[in-house]
């Protein structure tokens, strides 16, 4: 038995092939024919999958000998039938026939072809997908006049346009993906043949118009070219290591829109053929030619892979290929981890998973991977349609307002196809009168120019003053000299990055004429200069200043989120706060007035309005470079980043503002998340291109950034100063009070979110309807279609949750498709047939597909009698079904009250009675609503949820798995469905800090303790247990003498921003820990005074024995002087600490509140401390705490203290030693003076 069946469900890694899984299956299968990924060996070769032979077709009698030579070379090229010839002839036939032939002629002909792959021909399509992205307007623009004269080629015409200038913004193109659109100009340049035909309305052989014969076939070409885009927007996504896993799978389903486009072609050719009259033999001639191109095309997609690819396949190869590496935790974490010794160092970035996109990921990059890994190209294709739809129509939306942009502005010059000089080209006429006089060639160094342009405004000025009213005297309006006032020697810099957009040093004819054109309607150019010297720079301030804000109400309203979305805020803020706030920071702010700002403020307005529009019609989702550059246009991003920033932002605000009262999809935010990450990508490449340019004019970096572009750069280039501990010790970061009233109240969250609430679809409503399809489709299908719920088994009955999905029929009507997904949470999509055997019985064969993870499963079954249950047997390959299946099409409801099959098989009759009386009794409580009924179900998700945390810790046993069986058992998909949810919620509000412990490098979950002595980088972080914060010794780079236990410490219970709240923190614990050791030194000697005090009042009342009258009245009159005359002073000198907790006196060591107003004097013993937290009155769990510990210098003084008091002591006892022995010698002298006397 596979270890599969170890575990619950069908959620763990797939097993291993037996190497059956790539058998062909005997029922239809997607159009696509590709390697299984699952086959052990299955390398990422440069071989491609082989094709099946289609059906032959009637016209093949028409066309004989059109195709003869290429039919022949099937055979000669491989040892066998089913070649790559055979299926371009094949899938051409599907209109033109094919031709039967000879195994003895195939290879008499296979040796002419030969010298064609072995000739110049590989080395013509080399070239030409070299210089695709040049020959591609062309075609484009000749496409468009034939458009004109045949308008119903439009739409292809027009979808062929937008998906060219979609790949055209793409900077991560490969071979593979040129290769394709090589294959696709082909087809479109068949279509020039349209120019011969100059009436649209002749009529060709059979009456029929070139209209009427090509428009369908035009449709289907249109589609077919929109699939491919999609296909490679879906490919040029994935990362160097997915390609290389899946290499052979993506090249399958890649290589046959080379077929596609190449049958389009020869339908193109002939159908033009046939109405142009042009001979058979010359069309057969132009069909065979093609053939043999895309033969080579074909070769040459095998091979275009890159030096990167091939050292990651050989590293795939060695850690035993891709089956091996797909199962190994470890080596995927090292593939991530590659980079490729003789890559490209430069700063573009071929490949998505590149180091800058990825950060926020964090530990996701694995099950990002892995997700990616066992997802099916036809899925991830189908998957992405959505998102390659909104690129498709705002790309569609450019195009169309491209004219309409390129405003045409009154007094601009004509450029003549003769020109006398490079100063000819320039279109406006200003700078063309500059230009021409300064005789400069096509470019100038950008610090001439602009000099050579103030220059020429202040002449201008002088002009209009010396001739005193006249007309046209000078080109400067009375309403622009307030622009010129801008256009000086301060603002050359911010002048010539306006003109200069390569940042090159110089400025070329060809910049100075797009600067020109891109100014608004109505603006003069010394009005749209004036914009660019501090127009600009007054813009970005204002977003900047409104995106601070908006990042300060974010983190205002931290503390009111719900706690099932807490973690994927805190993970949001984490990704993009370090970042945003880098730019925002960097950026020097000017401030002017309100006048001026109002001279610039129809373009800012027009400006936001278009990007907010190109983000709605993404739904506010970047899904890369790309579509990131339809939104903004071309230039650089400095121009557009802060007003885009801001719109992003807002956007997440209202999400914030949701996430208070109900619970977002999980991916909503991450989404967002990684919206922001793109557009950070954007600041990296351009910020990357800038260093290399500076470095080739021999310009230090730095201190270029620190003038580029107002310094946006400056910290985004080096940041390692601004983000230290200390300065962030002493950064204060903007704070405000979140007031919800201030906000729009409108928000439509249907329109807001791109995921439905988490909450809406615990329960899916099912509504099956009938489609088209299924009522074309056979009849043996149409038996099977509809809705099914059924159970799979294996050792156990059953080995996950119940399935249910609907049937319908697909577009050929001779095969049946469901899409649902599993009560798990991943959806699955199910492809099958049927068979009609000899004995007439129809036989369904269909496979379940998910989309990430889990491998796919082969179903073998059949129907009974009247079509109300599906049974029969399942595994994991065609050749292997050893388990089985049921299927239903009664309600899931009533299916969960059917017993197992072993009480069938053990007695048939009294399981149908258990069946019949337990789902009349289901169905009875369900409808009452019965208490046992409720009760029931409550005990059945907390059993559940227990059973999916054993789950997930790793620690089932086969009573566990026994009781999954039985629990999946009896109850429905959705129900289960609704348990991995609610385990989802549990885990949201799981709290980890984005820090490991200094001494084990682990994750810190729950409190974080932070040294408040060490670290000079950052803070020493550590677990809230004695093997980590009682160690001693503790070194690191930026910790200038080793950490020891006795340093002050804070422990934070709650995740915060590393950047924005770790100043704060250690400022307002070191604030706490001075005013805690003050209190509790205060506490200390008032106890030593009351003490004293308790001493002499005990001494008072042994010595006084009055009545009870003179023994009270001292007593209370005592306290009135303590606590009565100054009861509110004293009170807070002389306070009474205790535990917030449990009221005991506290004293050293204890933990004192740094969030409770100082007034308040929290704190809490060590021992409250030590249960988790404390939560009492205002205080929360959730505060953070200064450890308090005993000043060593408090210890020092009480032993000195001690010390000068025994020699003190020690000195007096000296000197009464010394007394009394002088008393002793006098007493003699005495005594000895009387007896003389005496005597």
């Amino acid at each position: 038995m596979p270890r599969f069946f170890n575990r619950h469900k069908d959620t763990s890694p797939p097993e291993p092939s037996d190497g059956n899984d790539h058998a062909q299956a005997e029922f239809p299968t997607p159009q696509v024919a590709s390697p299984d990924p699952f086959i052990p060996g299955d390398a990422p070769t440069i071989t491609f999958p082989e094709a099946e032979d289609s059906d032959e077709l009637d016209t093949a009698k028409r066309l004989d000998g059109a195709f003869k030579i290429v039919a022949d070379a099937q055979n000669g090229f491989g040892k066998y039938q089913d070649s790559r010839a055979a299926k371009i002839v094949n899938k051409s036939g599907d209109m033109l026939g094919t031709i039967q032939t000879s195994v003895a002629s195939a290879q008499s002909m296979a040796s002419p072809l030969k010298p064609v792959y072995e000739s110049d021909a590989m080395k013509v399509v080399r070239d030409g997908v070299n210089t695709l992205v040049d020959s591609l307007p062309g075609l484009v623009k000749a496409l468009d006049e034939v458009a004109k004269l045949h308008p119903f080629i439009g739409i292809a015409v027009g979808a062929f346009r937008v998906v060219v200038e979609l790949d055209l913004r793409r900077r991560d193109n490969d071979k593979k993906i040129a290769a394709l659109f090589l294959q696709m100009k082909d087809m479109m340049e068949a279509l020039l043949q349209l120019r011969e035909i100059k009436d649209r309305e002749s009529v060709g052989p059979g009456g029929i118009t070139i209209k009427a014969r090509m428009q369908e076939l035009v449709k289907q070409t249109a589609d077919d070219i929109t699939a491919c885009g999609n296909a490679c927007d879906t490919y040029s996504k994935k990362g160097l290591v997915v390609k290389v896993i899946k290499g052979s799978v993506w090249e399958g389903t890649l290589k046959s829109y080379i077929d596609i486009f190449a049958k389009r072609r020869k339908e193109f050719t002939f159908a033009l053929s046939i109405h142009t009259g042009v001979g058979v033999d010359d069309a057969n001639r132009k069909l065979d030619s093609l053939d043999a191109k895309v033969n080579i095309l074909v070769e040459f997609f095998t091979n275009a892979i890159t030096p990167e690819y091939k050292e990651l396949a050989a590293l795939v190869q060695k850690k035993g290929g891709p089956r091996a590496v797909m199962d190994s935790n470890e080596a995927l974490n090292e593939l991530l981890q590659y980079r490729s010794a003789g890559g490209p160092t430069s700063s573009k970035r071929v490949e998505r998973d590149g180091p800058k996109h990825d950060n926020h990921l964090g530990k996701k990059n694995l099950e990002v991977l892995k997700r990616e890994l066992f997802e099916a190209p036809e899925l991830a294709i189908k998957n992405n349609f959505e998102v390659f739809e909104r690129k498709f129509k705002m790309q569609q939306r450019e195009l169309s307002e491209e004219m309409r942009r390129v405003v045409h502005h009154e007094g601009d010059r004509v450029i003549e196809a003769v020109t006398s000089g490079a100063h000819d080209r320039i279109i406006d006429p200003e700078i063309h009168e500059i230009w021409k006089e300064m005789r400069w060639p096509g470019h100038v160094k950008a610090r001439h120019f602009v000099l050579a342009l103030r220059d020429y405004y202040r002449q201008q000025i002088e002009i209009k003053q010396r001739s005193k009213g006249e007309e046209n005297a000078s080109h400067i309006s009375d309403e622009d000299e307030w622009a010129l006032e801008y256009i000086n020697i301060n603002r050359l810099q911010a002048i010539s990055e306006a003109f200069d957009d390569d940042a090159s040093g110089f400025i070329t004819i060809a910049e100075v004429n797009q600067f020109t054109a891109a100014r608004p309607q109505n603006w003069s150019l010394p009005h749209w200069i004036a914009y660019w010297a501090i127009g600009w720079q007054m813009t970005a301030t204002y977003y900047r200043d409104k995106i601070i804000e908006i990042l300060a109400k974010m983190f205002s309203l931290q503390s009111q989120i719900h706690p099932a979305n807490a973690q994927a805020v805190e993970k949001y803020l984490e990704a993009v706060y370090k970042r945003v706030c880098t730019l925002t920071s960097s950026l020097v702010t000017v401030d002017e007035s309100d006048a001026l700002k109002a001279r610039f403020q129809s373009y800012v307005d027009a400006e936001e309005q278009r990007l907010r529009e190109g983000l709605e019609t993404i739904r506010y989702d970047i899904d890369a470079i790309d579509t990131l550059t339809l939104i903004t246009g071309p230039g650089r991003i400095e121009k557009y980043l802060f007003p885009l920033l801001y719109l992003l932002l807002k956007r997440d605000l209202e999400i914030f503002r949701l996430c208070r009262k109900m619970v977002v999809h999980k991916d909503e935010l991450w989404d967002s998340a990684d919206t922001m990450v793109w557009v950070f990508d954007a600041v990296d490449f351009r910020q990357n291109d800038l260093e290399v340019l500076f470095k080739q004019q021999n310009l230090d970096p730095a201190q270029q950034f620190k003038v580029h572009a107002n310094e946006l750069f400056d910290y985004w280039h080096d940041s390692t100063q601004f983000w230290s501990l200390e300065n962030l010790r002493e950064w204060e970061f903007l704070e405000v009070d979140y007031v919800d009233e201030d906000e729009d109240q409108e928000i439509d969250p249907s329109k807001l979110l791109n995921y439905p609430s988490a909450a809406d679809n615990l329960y899916n409503v099912v509504e099956d309807t009938i489609t088209e399809n299924d009522t074309q489709a056979d009849d043996d299908v149409r038996r099977i279609l509809g809705r099914w719920n059924g159970l799979i088994g294996a050792e156990r009955w059953p080995i996950s949750a119940m399935m249910s999905f609907c049937f319908h029929a697909s577009a050929d009507h001779s095969s049946f498709e469901a899409s649902d997904t599993a009560a798990h949470g991943t959806s699955y999509t199910i492809l099958g047939g049927y068979t009609t055997k000899d004995d007439g019985s129809v036989e369904y064969n269909f496979t379940r597909t998910y989309s990430a993870r889990l491998k796919k499963s082969y179903f073998t079954g059949a129907l009974d009698e009247d079509g109300s249950t599906l049974s029969g047997s399942w595994g994991y390959s065609t050749d292997d079904k050893p388990y089985q299946f049921l299927f239903k099409r009664i309600p899931a409801e009533t299916l969960i009250a059917r017993p197992p099959p072993s009480e069938f098989e053990e007695n048939k009759i009294r399981a149908l009675w258990k069946y019949a009386l337990t789902a009349a009794r289901n169905e009875v409580r369900r409808k009452m609503f019965s208490w046992s009924y409720l009760k029931e179900r409550r005990d059945i998700r907390r059993e559940y949820l227990e059973l999916l945390e054993r789950e997930m810790d790793e620690i089932s046993t086969e009573e566990d798995l026994e009781r999954f069986a039985l629990l999946d058992r009896t109850s429905t998909c959705e129900d289960v469905r609704c348990f991995y949810v609610l385990k989802d919620y549990r885990l949201r509000p799981v709290a980890s800090h984005f820090a490991n412990c200094d001494v084990c490098d682990e994750r810190i979950y729950g409190a974080r303790l932070m040294c408040l002595k060490c670290g000079s980088r950052w803070t020493l972080d550590f677990h809230d247990k004695p093997g980590c914060r009682d160690a001693e010794d503790i070194t690191r780079d930026d910790v200038t003498e080793p950490h020891q236990p006795s340093h002050d410490f804070v422990k934070v219970r709650r995740p915060f921003n590393q950047y924005r709240e770790i100043g704060k923190i250690l400022r307002m614990s070191d604030a706490a820990l001075e005013r805690a050791r003050k209190l509790l030194k205060r506490a200390v000697r008032d106890g030593d005074e009351s003490d004293s005090e308790s001493d002499d009042s005990s001494e008072a009342d042994e010595t006084e024995t009055a009545s009870p009258e003179t023994t009270t009245k001292p007593t209370k009159q005592g306290r009135e002087e303590v606590y009565s005359s100054d009861s509110e002073s004293e009170s807070s000198e002389k306070p009474k600490l205790t535990c917030v907790s449990c009221s005991s006196p506290v004293s050293y060591p204890c933990w004192y509140c740094i969030d409770c107003p100082a007034e308040g004097r929290v704190f809490v013993c060590s021992a409250c401390d030590e249960k988790g937290g404390v939560d009492a009155g205002d205080h929360k769990t959730t505060h953070s705490l200064v450890q308090c510990k005993k000043p060593q210098d408090e210890d020092e003084d009480e032993e000195d203290t001690s010390a000068k008091t025994e020699e003190r002591l020690s000195a007096v006892e000296d000197k009464l030693a010394a007394l009394a022995a002088q008393m002793e010698r006098i007493e003699k002298l005495l005594q000895s003076l009387a007896a003389a006397r005496s005597s």
